[in-house]
């Protein structure tokens, strides 16, 4: 097994680069990984109570980076990718977080059941990242049939603070079975916002639950009134209205502006 070394915030911690064939880990190792998420996402963290939630953990760098950074944090992954999930678990262990991490095979929608998970053509010889519940997110290579759960009701007890929806146009599904906690906890929501996503039931569940949306450029966080699509900003921050001052803070600390756009009449 090969392991990269990664420096991050004043932390190390180690991750298997399945022979370089994780696009993830290497781009992780050298700093240029999904910016400005991975410093949001841990300043967030440490300044956030409650778990942390990764939906759609794929090889577990996310947890494993919450696990070392804000190390008295519950940790919950959610991933139903059985090769990714080896990774994961190979992961947890080179950093003894094994028992640390919960892990579940299981992928959130809105629905509980099975469902068909479609995962595209593995010529490109990586780690896969984008296998999919929505059927018209790529062209599927194969399909595969994986447990599905509303996270409403997985009986998750932990007071959740910060949650992290990486699921490939199915976040607004993953949103909408986790209604009840958003409600309940006021969490932090960090999701991918790409083309095929359905943008528009996701503003209207925000809006009804309270809770603004920020879309998260390398330098700077914009929020548009609605949720759009930004090919430089596939990341959003979902902030509770009442929660903006803290994530003022937040930001802040990373040194990232916050912008509200608007348009001249």
């Amino acid at each position: 097994m090969s392991t990269l070394r990664v420096n991050f915030a004043g932390v190390s911690f180690s991750i298997d680069s399945a022979d370089g064939m994780d696009a993830v880990a290497q781009q992780l190792a050298v700093g240029s990984y999904e910016a400005p998420l991975p410093f949001l996402m841990m300043a967030t963290l440490l300044r956030v109570e409650g778990a942390f939630i990764d939906v759609g953990a794929n090889t577990g760098i996310y947890s494993v980076m919450a696990s070392v950074v804000a190390s008295s944090k519950d940790v919950i992954a959610f991933e139903p990718l059985p090769p990714v999930l080896n990774i994961l678990r190979k992961n947890l262990a080179i950093n003894h977080l094994q028992d640390k991490v919960q892990v579940h095979e299981v992928a959130l929608s809105d629905k509980n059941g099975v469902a068909s998970l479609h995962i595209p053509n593995p010529s490109h010889g990586l780690v896969e990242t984008s296998a999919s519940l929505e059927s018209d997110f790529q062209q599927a290579h194969s399909i595969i049939e994986v447990p599905v759960k509303r996270f409403d009701d997985m009986n998750v007890s932990n007071f959740i603070g910060v949650i992290k929806a990486d699921i490939e146009g199915h976040e607004y599904a993953f949103l909408n079975g986790a209604r009840e906690t958003i409600m309940r906890d006021r969490p932090i929501i960090f999701a991918e916002v790409v083309g095929p996503a359905k943008r528009g039931p996701m503003n209207a569940l925000l809006q009804n639950v309270g809770y603004m949306d920020f879309r998260l450029r390398p330098d700077m966080a914009i929020h548009d009134g609605e949720v759009l699509f930004d090919n430089a900003a596939w990341n959003h921050a979902l902030i509770p209205v009442e929660r903006l001052a803290k994530f003022k803070e937040i930001c802040d600390s990373c040194g990232l502006p916050m912008f509200r756009s608007f348009q001249l009449s």
